[in-house]
């Protein structure tokens, strides 16, 4: 829990509540798809048959935070667009969930690690026009 010391006394921030302000942060960068759950809850969730899948665990799960010395650490994972380049996306990420910590809670941030987990790559359509040598498939009775 974050706390902040006012005149009128104190305010405790809980790790949700930034947690939350992160992830609103994120959902603007362009170029970041999304959050990525490890790979032992992954696995967990495919023994369990759990498909369906609730915001704030996925939020737990792929943003990090915890504090130290009255500040927060943030680590981000997330999956970006196939193209895009890494370290200009991490400063992008990083400088708006910077600001918006800041002028959301007004206070100061420890660290803000962003851990790319994957890439996700444009899906082509291919059709029977697209293959090479299209005209020489031959049906077979």
């Amino acid at each position: 829990m974050q706390t902040v010391k006012t005149d009128l006394g104190e305010i405790n921030i809980t790790k949700e509540t930034i947690r939350s302000i992160v992830s609103l942060g994120l959902a603007d960068v362009k170029g970041v798809v999304g959050n990525r759950k490890s790979i032992i809850k992954e696995i967990t969730d495919m023994l369990r048959g759990d498909a369906s899948e609730n915001e704030v665990e996925e939020a737990v799960r792929t943003i990090k935070v915890e504090i130290k010395d009255n500040k927060p650490l943030i680590n981000l994972y997330i999956i970006i667009k196939y193209g895009v380049r890494i370290p200009d996306i991490a400063w992008d990420i990083q400088s708006r969930v910077k600001e918006s910590l800041i002028k959301k809670l007004n206070i100061a941030i420890n660290e803000i690690d962003i851990h790319v987990q994957g890439i996700q790559f444009p899906k082509k359509i291919q059709s029977r026009k697209d293959l090479v040598a299209s005209n020489l498939f031959v049906k077979v009775f």
